[in-house]
């Protein structure tokens, strides 16, 4: 049924880009949203508005899905640019759903469809967007317990460590953490409360920096375009860690204002300077200060409990977007006003 939906849907706003591009919001706020569903509003989104977007993939999954990328920018590249990362853990996928909702709305206040994003044209006269969905694919689609064109691996699947139900599932397909595995210089000292030694569900980092075929894409992506900020996308708990010991004093206060005002605007939690590499290791936060002295940020969205299990779907608005949608424009307002003194920084501090 959804995608008879969804067909009728694109058909409707494919006509309606010859008018005003109107009528054309195409995420699933209150359901789930499959890899599958978020592939096909990207390849609509990037049809919808092909003045605005260049849609590409970084390459494939260890299963073979392709990681896709929207950059919404004029159509030559610009040196400048910001990026933002969904679902790197496979069941937090409030992540993906945010991603989306705000790739959306922001493409439709150039038609005039929403005010929202009332300065978007400002932003892409100083930086690009990059957006990257669904950063583990394998994983969304294990914890979706969505096993089409994926059956062949079930039985390797089952085999991996499992913490609980499948809706749990936080790892990519072979059973390695994401968020643990960049190579940010710590992987021989990092071990969080949830550690494995082998493969599983969550808490295995592999075993060596960037092992898997996911993160050596984005580290490579990462690369190319340098973005003077990454926001990786995460949930739960209404926090953002912003900063570690190791690379803090890297950007001469930028940093601080930045996550100063995202709070602000969100009403997030403070969570000061994270001290320790053996707990805050890994992340693609942490290997984008480190490698190339470029700001990451990790957003977790929704509030904190003891559970692993996402909220239900039907409650992203209530508990994500109506506090957390003013963080990606607060961030491009800021990167924009200290873009020079960023690019002194990485060229001071990169590594590569």
């Amino acid at each position: 049924m959804r995608n008879i939906i969804f067909i009728l849907m694109s058909s409707v706003c494919l006509f309606n880009v010859i008018l005003s591009q109107t009528n054309c919001y195409l995420v699933e706020d209150n359901e789930k949203y499959t890899y599958e569903m978020i592939s096909s509003d990207l390849d609509s989104l990037a049809i919808i508005f092909p003045e605005r977007t260049e849609l590409f993939s970084i390459g494939n999954s260890e299963f073979g899905f392709p990681i896709k990328v929207v950059r919404i920018g004029s159509k030559v590249p610009k040196k400048r640019s910001l990026l933002f990362v969904g679902n790197i853990h496979a069941r937090e996928d409030y992540s993906s759903k945010f991603v989306m909702k705000f790739l959306n709305l922001f493409l439709l206040s150039f038609s005039g469809d929403t005010t929202i994003y009332s300065k978007a044209a400002e932003y892409l006269n100083e930086v690009d967007l990059y957006f990257m969905p669904v950063a583990n694919p394998d994983g969304l689609k294990i914890a979706h317990e969505d096993w089409v064109s994926i059956e062949k691996y079930l039985p390797e699947i089952e085999k991996i460590l499992r913490m609980e139900s499948y809706a749990e599932w936080k790892a990519n397909g072979k059973g390695v953490d994401l968020n643990d595995s960049f190579d940010d210089g710590t992987h021989a000292l990092n071990k969080s409360y949830n550690s494995s030694s082998v493969p599983c569900s969550e808490g295995f980092k592999g075993n060596y920096p960037a092992e898997p075929i996911e993160t050596q894409l984005i580290q490579k992506f990462v690369a190319n375009i340098r973005p003077l900020m990454t926001l990786s996308f995460h949930t739960k708990g209404d926090l953002i860690y912003w900063a570690d010991s190791k690379t803090h004093s890297y950007f001469e206060g930028i940093d601080s204002l930045i996550n100063e005002k995202s709070l602000r605007v969100s009403n997030f939690s403070r969570v000061p300077v994270s001290p320790d590499p053996r707990t805050y290791g890994g992340g693609l936060e942490n290997y984008v200060r480190y490698e190339f002295g470029l700001l990451g940020s990790c957003v977790e969205l929704s509030f904190g409990d003891n559970l692993r299990k996402q909220f239900p779907d039907d409650e992203f608005n209530n508990r994500v977007w109506k506090k957390a949608w003013k963080i990606p424009t607060t961030c491009i307002e800021m990167v924009i006003t200290y873009a020079n003194q960023l690019e002194v920084i990485s060229n001071r501090y990169k590594r590569n």
